[in-house]
């Protein structure tokens, strides 16, 4: 699949002389019709949610949220959708990238400034960017809403009823919960089951071990004798793309297996990311600290409770622990780990 690009939408000769006013003061007589980042590593994998994504924001969702924990490639696979989008809107995909955003008032802002909208004086900042997207047909991703849902929804839900022709597709590790939200919980790459004779190089976790594991050792192969660990080491990290990605940069200077050997410590491990990149995505520990940093301390108790079961568990036994019906045993547990 092709990373975004700018491609400029073909104006006939007669439009010519009534472009609209949107998006305004363009730097070019006929700008691009899109802003998608420019990506430097290949997007691998997720053909079929590409394909689902895509069909769900061209027949009917006209709110979508990719959901997920940190580092489950929430931006990505947005970026991706938005990018084979972008030919099939009028107006274009515009990105708005709101990770640095620290003040939840100022999202009518990073949205005006994505999209070249002005303030206009006796009028709210999302009255304006209502009007301007009123008559055209666009797609607006708002990524990393997480640490901004409440705003977020806000504005989402005010757009979206004063633009009829307008989709929205966001990102965040929790949904918008607005009327109409389609939410889709972005699911790990695919992993190889215990199948002797199954080729691992066809599942999306290997192929990006192995694709950015090449970028810094060009000579790296997944062969006989790699490729049981490099499936052993993907499945420790069950599957999530900033952990592998992390992990096929330490190819640099360690071996396959002693990479898998040192991930009983995977917060010291998995570090040293993209220097460009947000803290927050730059090492495992942080994405986990920025999903922490965000919940209330009510929130908070209740992880600590549920830390207590590995591998996952039922509703009735997170009731039971969460309620104080656990049994003694399982208190003391808790105890512990609080």
């Amino acid at each position: 699949m092709s990373d975004a690009t700018y491609r400029p939408r073909e104006v006939s000769g007669e439009e010519r002389g009534r472009l609209i006013g949107f998006p305004r003061e363009r730097a070019s007589e006929f700008p691009p019709n899109n802003n998608l980042p420019l990506q430097l590593t290949s997007f691998v994998g997720r053909e079929r949610e590409v394909a689902a994504l895509e069909e769900l924001l061209t027949t009917g969702a006209r709110l979508l949220t990719l959901t997920g924990p940190g580092g489950s490639g929430k931006t990505r696979l947005a970026l991706a959708v938005a990018s084979r989008l972008a030919p099939r809107f009028g107006d274009g995909v515009w990105w708005v990238e709101l990770a640095s955003v620290s003040d939840p008032a100022l999202v009518p802002q990073a949205v005006a400034r994505a999209m070249m909208i002005r303030e206009e004086p006796g009028r709210s900042l999302r009255e304006t960017i209502a009007r301007d997207l009123a008559s055209t047909e666009l797609l607006l991703v708002l990524d990393n809403c997480e640490h901004l849902v409440g705003n977020c929804a806000s504005l989402a839900d005010s757009l979206l009823h004063a633009c009829p022709k307008l989709r929205i597709l966001a990102t965040s590790r929790e949904a918008l919960g607005v009327g109409g939200e389609n939410t889709w919980p972005v699911p790990p790459l695919g992993l190889p089951e215990n199948r002797p004779s199954e080729d691992p190089a066809r599942y999306e976790a290997i192929r990006l071990f192995v694709e950015r594991a090449r970028a810094v050792v060009p000579t790296f192969e997944l062969t006989e004798g790699t490729a049981p660990t490099v499936v052993r080491l993907c499945r420790r990290l069950d599957g999530i793309p900033l952990a592998i990605e992390l992990a096929a940069a330490r190819v640099r200077v360690l071996s396959v297996e002693q990479i898998r050997s040192r991930l009983e410590d995977s917060f010291a491990l998995l570090a040293g990311g993209d220097r460009n990149t947000l803290p927050h995505q730059r090492t495992l520990k942080a994405a986990m600290d920025w999903s922490h940093e965000l919940l209330s301390e009510k929130e908070r108790g209740l992880l600590r409770r549920l830390s207590v079961f590995a591998g996952g568990f039922t509703l009735d036994a997170a009731e039971d622990v969460c309620s104080g019906r656990a049994s003694k045993s399982m208190r003391s547990s808790i105890c512990l780990r609080a």
